[in-house]
This record gives C-alpha cells, sequence and structure tokens, in this order.
C-alpha cells in the first residue's frame, strides 16, 4: 500500500475525530423536551447558546467552540480560516472555482473515512463556512476585497495596455479599460451566479463603468501619492547631501533641467577640469548662480568669492600648463642672436682654409653666365649681371682667379635671395649659386666641411621665424601636411653634416615663442587668448600635434578650452546677477517695464517661440523664488555651497538617492485600477 500525504494523513485523523464525537454523542440521550439537532445550523446554533449559558454561569472559563468538522476550536481560528477563505474567494472568476474545488476534495476525504456520506459532509460544511461569515462580516469583506485587488494586480502589471496603462489618450485608455472591466465583470458574476444573465448583465455593466473611471482616477491618484512621496524622497536625498531641501530641489531641478544626473554630473566635472564646479556645467545651474550672487546675505558672498578666486589664478594655470606642454618660453632674438654668434665664429676657419688655396680658373662659369645673360631679360637678366660683374677684379673688367672672389659672391647671392621676389629672378640665382658652389668644392675642398656648419645655423634661423608663423591664420601660415613635411625633411642633414639637424627644435621654439606673445597680450581676456591660441577651425590643433606631440596639443587645447568656461561662468554670473538686481529694484520701485510672456513670444516667434519662452520662464520661476524675500538666506547659503561644489561625494549621493523623485511608485496605479474594476464586480457578488 502506498503511503499517505500529509493531507491525506490529516484527513484521516480528522475523520477518526470525528468518528469519536458521534460515538460520544450516541451514548448520551437528548431529553424527550429537547430533540437532537437536524441540521448543521442547528448544531451551531445549539453550541453557541451551550457556550452562551456557561459563559453566564462560569464567566472566566471560556469554552471552545466547534469547528466545520466538528472539533473544539477557538475564535481565531474561525476568524483566520474566514480570512484565507474569503481572500481566495475574492480573486476575481478564479476565487469561487478553487476554494470550492478545495472544500470538496475535503469533504470527499473525510466521507471516505466516516459514516457520512459526500453530500452530507459537503452540507455540513456549507453551512459552517456561512455560520463563520455570518460571524465574520468584516473580516470576510475585507479579505475579499483584498483577495480580488492582488488578484488583479499580477494582470494589469503583466499586461498594463488592455488596462488603459499604454500609449494614446485619456479617452482611448478609459475606453479600453472600460471593455476590460466590463469583460471581467461579465464573466465573474457568471461564475459566482452560475450562469444568471441578469448577473451577468450587471456585472458587465458595473464592471465597464469601473473601468471606464480606472485611468483618470489612475492619474488624479497617482500624482497625489507622487507629491506625498516626492516630498518624503526629497527631505531624504537633501539630508544625505547635507543641504537644504528646498535648496536640494532646485539644484537637482536645475541639474536636470541642464541634461545631467547623478553619474554624468561628476563625470562632466572631471572632463571640466580640477577647478569645475556645478555652476559650468549649464545654463540653468548658472542661472542659479546668478540669482543667489544678485541677492545680499551669505550665499552671495560665497558665490563672488569663490568665482574671483579661481579666476585669479587663471593665468597661472594656463601658464603652468603652457611649461609643462610645449615647453618653457623663449626669445627670439635671444636664440638669433646666439645663432648668429655661431655663424661669426666660422670666419677664422674660412680664412684658414683660403690661406693655401691656388688660383682657380673661373671661366667657364663666367661664360655660362654670360651665355645666359645674353638671352635672358628683366629682372633676371638684371640679377645675373650683377653677379657676372662681381666675379672681376675689383674696378676692372678682367676675371679674377681668386677662390676667395667665388666665395663672396656666393654669399652676396644669399644676401640676395632674402629680399628677392621675382619667381623667375630667383631661379636665376640659385643656379648660379650652385655653379659658384661647385667651382668652390674643386678649389677648396674642405670649404664643405665649414659650410655644413654654417648653413645648419642658416635653417635653423630660418626655422625659427617659420615656427612664428605657426599659428597665423593668413597665407603665410603652413597647412599641416606642409609643416609636418618641413619638419621630417628639416630633420635630415644636409651636404656633410652629422647627425639629425636642430630644424624642428627651432620650429617648435618659434612657436613657443608665439603661444608666449599671445596669452601676454591677452592675460585679461581669456576667450581672446582660447580663440587665437586653437584657432577657428583644426588646422591650429594639428600643427601644434606635429611640433609638440598629439598628447600635449589635446592637453593645452583642453586646459584652455576649461579656463574659457571659467571665465564664461564668471561673466555670465556677474551679467545675470547685476542684470536682475537691476530688475528687482525697478520692480520694486515701480519702474518695471512689464513681463515678456508666452502670449508676446508667440506673436513674435510663433509656436517655437512660445515654447522657447515657457522653457525660459520656467528657469526664471526659480530665479525669482531665489530672489524673493521668501526664500531665507539658509536656503540660498546652502545651494550656494552647492552650485560652488562644497562636498561633491555628499551631492552626488544625493542626487543618486533623489533618482526617483517624480515617478510615480509602482504599484499605485495597478492597486487603483485594481480597487476600481473590483469596485465595480464586487457590487455584483
Amino acid at each position: 500500500m502506498a503511503e499517505m500525504t500529509p493531507e491525506q494523513q490529516k484527513a484521516m485523523a480528522i475523520a477518526a475525530a470525528r468518528l469519536r464525537l458521534s460515538q460520544t454523542q450516541q451514548t448520551q440521550q437528548p431529553s424527550a423536551a429537547e430533540p437532537p439537532p437536524q441540521t448543521g445550523e442547528e448544531l451551531r446554533a445549539r453550541i453557541y447558546a451551550d457556550l452562551a449559558a456557561k459563559r453566564e454561569a462560569a464567566p472566566t472559563q471560556r469554552q471552545p467552540a466547534v469547528d466545520r468538522y466538528g472539533l473544539p476550536a477557538d475564535d481565531a481560528l474561525s476568524v483566520a480560516r474566514t480570512g484565507v477563505g474569503g481572500l481566495i474567494e475574492g480573486i476575481p472568476i478564479i476565487g469561487p472555482p478553487i476554494r470550492y474545488g478545495t472544500e470538496r476534495a475535503a469533504a470527499a476525504t473525510v466521507a471516505a473515512f466516516s459514516d457520512e456520506t459526500y453530500d452530507q459532509v459537503m452540507d455540513r460544511m456549507n453551512e459552517a463556512t456561512r455560520a463563520e461569515k455570518a460571524a465574520n462580516p468584516i473580516v470576510d469583506k475585507g479579505a475579499q476585497i483584498t483577495g480580488a485587488v492582488a488578484g488583479t494586480i499580477p494582470a494589469i502589471m503583466a499586461a498594463p495596455a488592455a488596462f488603459g496603462a499604454g500609449g494614446g489618450s485619456l479617452l482611448l485608455r478609459s475606453g479600453i479599460s472600460g471593455l476590460t472591466g466590463a469583460t471581467i465583470g461579465g464573466v465573474d458574476a457568471g461564475v459566482r451566479s452560475g450562469g444568471d444573465a441578469e448577473k451577468i448583465k450587471e456585472g458587465i455593466y458595473w464592471g465597464g463603468l469601473f473601468g471606464l473611471g480606472g485611468p483618470a482616477a489612475g492619474k488624479v491618484i497617482g500624482a497625489g501619492a507622487r507629491s506625498l512621496v516626492d516630498a518624503l524622497r526629497t527631505r531624504t536625498a537633501a539630508r544625505v547631501a547635507g543641504m537644504d531641501p528646498q535648496a536640494f530641489g532646485y539644484f537637482r531641478r536645475a541639474v536636470t533641467d541642464d541634461g545631467l544626473d547623478a553619474a554624468t554630473l561628476p563625470q562632466r566635472l572631471d572632463e571640466t577640469g580640477a577647478n569645475a564646479i556645478p555652476a559650468d556645467l549649464g545654463p540653468n545651474l548658472q542661472k542659479q548662480a546668478g540669482a543667489v550672487a544678485a541677492t545680499p546675505g551669505p550665499g552671495q558672498t560665497t558665490v563672488k568669492t569663490a568665482l574671483a578666486d579661481r579666476q585669479a589664478g587663471a593665468n597661472a594655470r594656463i601658464g603652468q600648463t603652457i611649461d609643462e606642454t610645449v615647453g618653457t618660453n623663449v626669445v627670439p632674438s635671444e636664440v638669433r642672436a646666439g645663432i648668429e654668434a655661431n655663424q661669426e665664429s666660422f670666419g677664422p676657419h674660412y680664412r684658414e682654409v683660403f690661406r693655401g688655396a691656388r688660383p682657380y680658373d673661373m671661366t667657364p662659369i663666367a661664360d655660362a653666365m654670360e651665355a645666359d645673360i645674353s638671352r635672358l631679360r628683366g629682372p633676371s637678366q638684371a640679377r645675373l649681371r650683377q653677379v657676372r660683374d662681381m666675379l672681376n677684379v675689383a674696378n676692372s673688367n678682367v676675371l679674377s682667379t681668386d677662390p676667395g672672389v667665388m666665395f663672396q659672391t656666393r654669399q652676396a647671392i644669399d644676401g640676395l635671395l632674402k629680399t628677392e621676389i621675382d619667381p623667375k629672378a630667383i631661379a636665376t640665382l640659385i643656379e648660379a649659386r650652385q655653379m659658384l658652389d661647385d667651382g668652390l668644392t674643386r678649389a677648396v675642398p674642405r670649404i664643405k666641411e665649414l659650410d655644413a656648419g654654417f648653413s645648419e645655423l642658416a635653417r635653423q634661423d630660418e626655422a625659427l621665424t617659420r615656427g612664428q608663423q605657426v599659428l597665423d591664420s593668413g597665407r603665410t601660415a603652413p597647412r599641416p601636411s606642409e609643416l609636418a613635411a618641413e619638419v621630417e625633411q628639416g630633420v635630415q642633414p644636409q651636404g656633410m653634416q652629422i647627425g639629425p639637424s636642430a630644424v624642428p627644435l627651432r620650429l617648435s621654439q618659434g612657436a613657443r615663442a608665439e603661444i608666449d606673445r599671445i596669452v601676454g597680450t591677452n592675460s585679461n581676456d581669456i576667450v581672446a587668448m582660447n580663440k587665437l591660441i586653437k584657432g577657428e577651425g583644426d588646422w591650429n590643433r594639428a600643427r601644434l600635434s606635429t611640433l609638440f606631440g598629439p598628447e600635449k596639443a589635446d592637453r593645452l587645447f583642453k586646459v584652455l578650452e576649461n579656463e574659457r568656461i571659467y571665465a564664461d561662468t564668471a561673466n555670465t554670473v556677474t551679467r545675470n546677477s547685476e542684470t536682475a538686481a537691476r530688475i528687482a529694484a525697478q520692480n520694486e520701485l515701480g519702474g518695471g517695464g512689464g513681463n515678456f510672456g508666452v502670449k508676446e513670444a508667440f506673436k513674435a516667434g510663433g509656436f517655437l517661440g512660445a515654447a522657447r519662452s515657457a522653457a525660459i520662464d520656467k528657469a526664471d520661476d526659480i530665479v525669482k523664488a531665489l530672489m524673493s524675500s521668501n526664500t531665507g538666506n539658509v536656503t540660498r547659503e546652502s545651494l550656494a555651497r552647492a552650485l560652488i561644489g562644497e562636498q561633491r561625494e555628499k551631492l552626488v549621493e544625493g542626487l543618486m538617492r533623489g533618482q526617483a523623485i517624480g515617478t510615480t511608485p509602482a504599484l499605485v496605479d495597478p492597486v487603483v485600477k485594481a480597487l476600481l474594476l473590483n469596485a465595480g464586480t464586487a457590487r455584483t457578488r
């Protein structure tokens, strides 16, 4: 035989107890004047009467009641049984079948182990249930309502659109909710009434009526619940942030309106630099800072002092960053003087190599020049005739054979090239110089070693000047690709030079000197300084990246941008505070010019103008509230300290705690709809 389940064992214990009670009752025959009870109702009435009599005879002795199985039970058990049964029975549509199915299973088990039939046990259990409901009506009604609401909430959360919680207008959602309510009401009434048409019709009517009002009621009640919960949430979050609750509300609203939250606020502060404050991060936060700065009190002092102290250190911070990224400053004239001094040091060496030089026949060079002179015209011809005459013995038409004359002529050509602007004349001079250079190489072999050193210094001098043009915006400024090519070519050694050239160094020194000039002439205008160094497009960033490296250029540009933001905050707060204070004084004296409201904005700019005006008015309302005498100094001081970034960690933690502010608690809407739906179906029960 299979082992019995706990439920079967319980049923058998109940049946055995019932059998013993029945045998005891058979040995006690009732008097002739008092016939034995025939129904469960009579049995319960007899028990209650006996209990009342015993209480009167012995008030201190409480006699046990008898439960539906005929076993002793106290009132608390009866109340609990009524409540549990009501919870199950209250579930719409499926509640009654679940409860009665459970009772039928219990009756079948009891009948199987007793001398009663199934119908007798079932009748007695039904009578006992009705008696318990009658004895505990409030418990039964409350349990049924609770069961109905608890049984409906999962359906509402699983399919919110079916209960009017989806998208669309209020009218559409109300219609959908009404249809759902009518369906639930009709089916529930049919189940409970055994298919009674009148009850079904009544269930459809009341279910649809209350379902129709679900979305509207949910919105109203949800708004009320949200306001109450928001007040509690704001107070808790403000305590965590170390702020006055009203000030925290203003601060949080500005943070939200500027598109920030607890996660992005610290991230943006880090991106804006170590000296950044929340007031730097958006126009709404700046407006609040301006309002506090316009109102006399400790808050005004806090904001203005913090901004003034930060602004006073701007040039020092910029200078330190420039030194760390592009190197210490150099003075171009001092660098150029050093280059020229080094070039002059080559003079004795040149004289030394020419001291033992032999005469050199320059006839082929002179003939080539004369041939070109005969066919050239214009500046090219004039410049080349000037060079040809330099090759003669002084004050004569005799061609010299002194290699020193070739050297001096070559030097003279270098001077002419610095001032010549005609491209053909420049080409002619370069060709003539090359012929002389080749002749010198043959006449004085050691001269090329000296030329390499002297030429390197000349290239460095040119690179220093070129570097000062890197940040220009005119035609003389090199394009990023051109500068990259110049650096690549400049580092290569020329002629007999050994090792890399210092041309890239001189280019970077020239650019560094130009940055210092810009900073020095715009120290009181961070915005102008920023614009001149960064330029209009991306060329300056690319050119500085070529000279100093991408990381250093990016860091320099980031610091300059941060300082521009700091300066903009200081200017905006000061400007707003002065304007706000002036308007407040005008209004106080009766000289205000009136308000430019949404209506005026619509006239000026249509719907977009009205929308913009409404958004601005929303922020202006907070500004007016902050400047109002109704807002205390404690609130303004608390907000001021938040806007300048005191206790950032607490601010962020408070914002995190306040993330749920403005949202309706999750179960409010489902509970309201469940209550309304079941209020309709309850009228048919």
